[in-house]
């Protein structure tokens, strides 16, 4: 390579460094003052900073690039660039894009002049794609109704049900296949509500699984959950849209057919509908059990989660009543090895044989 081509790959180096790290810095603050999650941004920061630490390692200073700017002389600096954000959320998405695509132009700079420093700049960029996938759930586009459908294993969070660590359960709960978190606490102050909703949505956000309250739209609102769980005395479907938007998922618990029936018609989203088996719950309600669950799932459409004293143990009564989404705490929470439980679980509803037919039902809704 002659100098007059160093130096032109010197310049594509040094303008893309500063579209790579102006870029993670928008999306940074967005996820630090708009969303306060601090978790994602430490981890943009962390990537900024490891992109400097590359090139230098690799022998690309910084005296080198400053050398070689020329900001007169660049020719693209009248071209136009993409117009603005719609608001933060599109703006850290638009900035991502930008990161994602200067740091695979430092990678082919990178295999001219630091041959070393491009495999360590691909797996940045790779880096940057876990990241991007954990702030895309925290935005508006997430599709939080087309990920609900995905969901088999929903875990109720509560930290005085956890053998472990509330956080390191959830965690293990997610990596095994726990599509949709609700947290559950009745006892905590809003300010410690508060901070256990950011820590898990930021968790669920990681993972591309849903977070929701229960019972608090404003603490969902705060933490910029996907949906608000409500019970039989909370707030209205209605009115807990108009707090948090249309945008949010809203569910409702039930213990009948007729209260399934009534939350659909109002316009929730989805219910859980219990107790399947004896829990140990306050607030569960009668004894729905499985013949209960059966009945249930030929009156409503919209996704059912059986819960109440489910777990790997007896799922598969759950399954041959028809169900195929369960809602658990103390099943995976209580258990040492929680993502062992999840599986098992899934594995449940995955094995368990199809329902017997049961009587027609008069008004059933396609499923």
């Amino acid at each position: 390579m002659d100098d007059r081509e160093r130096s032109s790959t010197l310049r594509i180096l040094d303008a893309n460094l500063n579209r790579a790290v102006e870029a993670l810095r928008v999306a940074e603050e967005v996820c630090r003052l708009h969303w306060s999650s601090e978790g994602l941004a430490a981890d943009l920061k962390a990537l900024r900073h490891e992109v400097f630490a590359i090139l230098s390692a690799g022998g690309i200073d910084r005296p080198s690039l400053l050398a070689r700017r020329d900001i007169e002389g660049d020719v693209g600096r009248e071209t136009a660039s993409p117009g603005s954000g719609r608001d933060p959320a599109d703006m850290a998405f638009r900035n991502l894009g930008r990161a994602k695509e200067a740091l695979r132009v430092l990678e082919e700079a990178c295999r001219l002049l630091a041959p070393d420093a491009a495999p360590k700049l691909l797996e940045a960029r790779y880096r940057l794609y876990a990241i991007e996938r954990g702030v895309g759930s925290l935005g508006p586009r997430s599709r939080p109704l087309e990920r609900l459908l995905e969901a088999k294993v929903y875990l109720l969070a509560t930290a005085g049900l956890a053998r472990l660590p509330l956080e390191d359960a959830v965690r293990a709960a997610l990596e095994a296949g726990v599509r949709a978190v609700q947290l559950r606490e009745k006892g905590l102050s809003d300010r410690d509500l508060l901070r256990d909703a950011r820590a898990l949505r930021e968790a669920t956000a990681r993972s591309g699984a849903l977070f929701l309250v229960n019972d608090r739209v404003d603490i969902a609102i705060l933490c910029h959950a996907d949906g608000v769980h409500l019970g039989q005395e909370d707030l209205p479907v209605a009115e807990a849209r108009k707090l948090a938007g249309r945008e949010i998922l809203v569910g409702v618990s039930t213990h009948s057919p007729e209260q399934a029936l009534e939350a659909q018609r109002l316009g929730a989203d989805y219910i859980g509908a219990g107790p399947i088996f004896p829990t140990s719950t306050k607030d569960a309600g009668p004894l729905l059990g499985p013949a209960g669950l059966r009945r249930v799932l030929g009156e409503v459409s919209i996704p059912t989660f059986a819960i109440g004293g489910v777990s790997s143990s007896n799922v598969r009564l759950v399954a041959s009543a028809g169900g195929t989404r369960v809602a658990v705490s103390s099943s995976v929470l209580g258990s040492q090895d929680p993502a062992g439980e999840v599986r098992a679980l899934l594995q449940g509803l995955e094995e368990s044989p199809p329902p017997a037919p049961g009587p027609p039902v008069q008004g059933a809704g396609p499923r």
